[in-house]
């Protein structure tokens, strides 16, 4: 099924309308392109009443530059009744000339989905941005540090004699060897 509708405009006569295909039968959103051969034209796009109970035509009034194209988006609804039959209706100079191309809305065959790669479900991280473990590894050193120094003054405020002393050398050891580390 096609998903655009062509419109050609000013082709073989001034205000002319020609439509490719003659008919269209869609089951979603589709395009109106107005394609205009000759000189600037204003173009009015009109849905009948049954198409519009399931389709919308945001502006329908569009000037189409000479020997330009202009998109016209037709939005039809995902819910509501199937199938619809109506008449897309596009009229240019002002009323003279005059083209309807029968529409008909089906109803879908395929899901309106869109397929994902699943290589989108994994974090992606930039080259320069480190990791949560990259930046707070010049760190953990130092915690170390901190800690041994907390332990040693600890040690000899409440364990008694050679004891003491052992843990305030291991948590002094501790220190020196993370104070180390970080430089």
């Amino acid at each position: 099924m096609s998903r655009t509708l062509t419109v050609h405009l000013n082709r073989e006569r001034i205000h002319g309308l020609d439509a490719d295909p003659t008919a269209l039968e869609v089951e979603r959103s589709f395009a109106v392109d107005l394609v205009n051969h000759g000189t600037a034209s204003h173009v009015h796009v009109h849905l009948d009443d049954d198409l519009s109970r399931v389709a919308s035509v945001g502006d329908g009034n569009h000037y189409v530059a000479k020997d330009a194209t202009e998109t016209v988006p037709v939005s039809v609804a995902p819910d509501g009744p199937r199938p619809v039959e109506g008449t897309l209706d596009v009229v240019a100079g002002y009323g003279a000339e005059r083209i309807e191309v029968p529409v008909r809305v089906t109803e879908a065959t395929e899901p309106q989905g869109v397929d994902v790669d699943e290589s989108l479900a994994e974090v992606q991280r930039a080259d320069d941005e480190a990791s949560l473990a990259d930046r707070l590894r010049p760190a953990v050193p130092a915690t170390v540090a901190v800690i041994g120094v907390l332990c040693a003054v600890l040690a000899l405020l409440f364990v008694n004699g050679y004891a003491a002393l052992a843990l305030a050398l291991v948590a002094a050891a501790c220190t020196a060897g993370s104070w180390y580390a970080v430089r």
